[in-house]
């Protein structure tokens, strides 16, 4: 059996091979060792999606124990995406380089006005 998805996301291959499991993609930008998380809290924000509301409940109270805040980023069809992401971020940081300096500074007036908008 080919265990790579021949398209879509591995979190996507999962919930078609599990068909009664409710699968949430998250934590896949944090190593281990980040957790605990002790810093200031609007750091550590982890992405998460999928399709069981149930189950992105659990997951986002998972990530809260861990000193983290969860936030939805969409159905499990955004998954590709966010594996994509933790691609980048390797790569940035095998390179020798902080991923934080990949990726441009937000404003947080602009987060919080996007925050209230959505």
């Amino acid at each position: 059996m080919d265990l790579k998805p021949a398209c879509g996301s591995a979190a996507e291959f999962v919930a078609r091979t599990a068909s009664s499991a409710h699968v949430v993609k998250a934590l896949h930008l944090f190593a281990g060792a980040s957790w605990p998380y002790l810093g200031p809290q609007d750091e550590a924000v982890v992405a998460i999606c999928g399709d069981e509301p149930g189950a992105l409940g659990r997951a986002a109270a998972l990530i809260r124990d861990l000193g983290g805040r969860a936030e939805v980023v969409g159905g499990l069809s955004s998954a590709r995406q966010l594996e994509e992401v933790a691609g980048f971020v390797m790569k940035i940081v095998a390179s020798g380089h902080n991923p934080r300096c990949a990726v441009p500074n937000v404003d947080p007036m602009l987060a919080q006005a996007a925050r209230t908008t959505n």
